[in-house]
């Protein structure tokens, strides 16, 4: 029948683990021999004593007369022995490798497992959701998609994908015009001479390179460098360079020197022009486009619609539909809402729960542990709005219902609730776990070292 133990993968230690388990396997055997030794030589007394007995028995003589009597304590000298000869003397009694298992019983192996399951247990119960964090993750995601679904909405093309299409919504058209009204006209002319850029080209005319789609209403969209996010790497490279990075409509990702543009300009210069120019280009009809969006000119694939447009195609008629920075400020609103409500009522619940201000504070602080939680609260609610979003886009067969802030924010979401779930959440539960362990073997090892100096100062008197 095999042992508990067998069922536990056999750990290699080396060093002093592997030291000290040698010498605790080898005192073990030791004292086993003291014990067997004992029990025989007791066993041996006792039949000695009573074989006497029997003996004055068959002589007629009365048993001696049982008293007690108090045993002399001796004073024994004991010498502590250094560690290096134990431990030699331990390599030399034991060959075979030692494993922890081969130290303890069966019943103290099982109630070491009953222990770590404990504390497995209470770290995934100080991690799962209540039915408190299910109501703040399912009224946030739902508001957040009904937000979107109401009020995030934007005109389509008839025939576009041969859907009917979808009414304004009152949030795209607040914004559209808030960033329309952001300058007037003059204002426009003078941050567009005040801040030219190589990469503003509206045609290929005067270009050494032609970029087939380059047009007035489309330039902006297939120059990198006016992109809100990706024009601070591309858009700054080219004003630094003199060049320009466009994506032409194959997908072919094109790079050229602009013909008498200055080059050698200072990265901070550079800068300070590049926020320049893309102010005077958010407030016009054709407007920036969303951050990120002109990277899908490069997916060259799929047959969507009725007149079966590639990925890379139907961007650009999203955009050429306004689907712009203006109306992307308009669908990160849904975002926002389950941003702010989940971080803010997960902060005060925390509050009511008698945890403190800084272990309740709605964000992952460096230094401090993560909360796994809110991360799991934030993933479900966006996937509630994310879910309610695709079910916008097939039920009315209309590309420019794509809330693309919403489906970033829920990818990013996805991946860190994935690593969480698969890498992080086990690796942080052994250390629960091995914390605990640490600081029970923290106590023990105090108390041995404190039995040992008692031993020691007595044996010193």
């Amino acid at each position: 029948m095999s042992s508990p133990s067998d069922k536990y993968i056999r750990i290699d230690v080396t060093g002093n683990d592997a030291e000290l388990q040698k010498v605790i396997a080898h005192q073990q055997r030791q004292i086993h021999e003291i014990e067997c030794s004992v029990t025989q030589v007791k066993s041996k007394a006792e039949n000695i004593i009573a074989s006497s007995e029997e003996l004055l028995k068959s002589l007629g003589k009365a048993l001696p007369e049982q008293k007690g009597s108090v045993a002399k304590k001796t004073k024994t000298l004991v010498t502590l022995r250094p560690w290096d000869e134990i431990s030699a003397e331990a390599r030399q009694a034991i060959l075979e490798e030692v494993a922890i298992f081969d130290l303890l019983s069966d019943d103290e192996i099982i109630d070491v497992e009953k222990k770590i399951m404990h504390l497995r247990d209470e770290y995934d119960l100080r991690h799962k959701l209540d039915m408190l964090d299910y109501g703040i993750t399912g009224i946030s995601g739902s508001l957040a998609a009904i937000v979107d679904i109401f009020l995030v909405r934007m005109p389509s093309t008839r025939g576009l994908l041969g859907g009917s299409g979808t009414k304004g919504g009152s949030l795209s058209d607040f914004f559209r015009d808030h960033l329309k009204k952001a300058f007037t006209p003059e204002e426009i002319k003078k941050l567009e001479k005040d801040n030219w850029v190589p990469y503003d080209a509206s045609t290929s005319k005067d270009l050494l390179k032609k970029v087939d789609g380059l047009g007035p209403r489309s330039h902006r969209f297939q120059s990198l460098g006016h992109d809100p996010i990706l024009g601070f790497i591309f858009g700054v490279k080219d004003i630094m360079c003199g060049s320009m990075t466009s994506i032409d409509t194959s997908g072919k990702l094109i790079i050229q020197s602009i013909p008498g543009a200055p080059s050698g300009m200072g990265i901070f210069e550079a800068l300070i022009r590049q926020i320049g120019h893309l102010k005077s280009d958010i407030g016009t009809s054709a407007g920036l486009p969303a951050p990120f969006m002109p990277l899908l000119q490069m997916i060259q694939v799929g047959s969507i619609g009725e007149k079966g447009r590639t990925v890379g195609e139907l961007t650009r008629a999203m955009y050429a539909q306004g689907y712009d920075f203006g109306h992307f400020l308009a669908m990160s609103v849904p975002v926002l809402i389950i941003e702010v409500l989940v971080r803010t009522l997960y902060f005060l619940k925390r509050l009511s729960e008698g945890y403190g201000f800084t272990e309740s504070i709605p964000f992952n602080i460096p230094g401090q542990p993560r909360k796994p939680k809110l991360q799991t609260m934030l993933f479900i609610a966006h996937t509630i709005a994310t879910a309610a979003n695709a079910g916008k886009v097939a039920i009315t067969e209309n590309p420019l219902a794509i809330n693309l802030p919403q489906w970033m924010w829920f990818s990013k979401s996805a991946i860190q609730q994935l690593q969480w779930v698969v890498f992080t959440k086990e690796n942080e539960r052994l250390a629960h776990v091995q914390n605990h362990l640490d600081a029970d073997w923290e106590q023990i090892n105090n108390s041995l070292l404190a039995e040992w100096s008692i031993a020691d100062s007595e044996i010193r008197i």
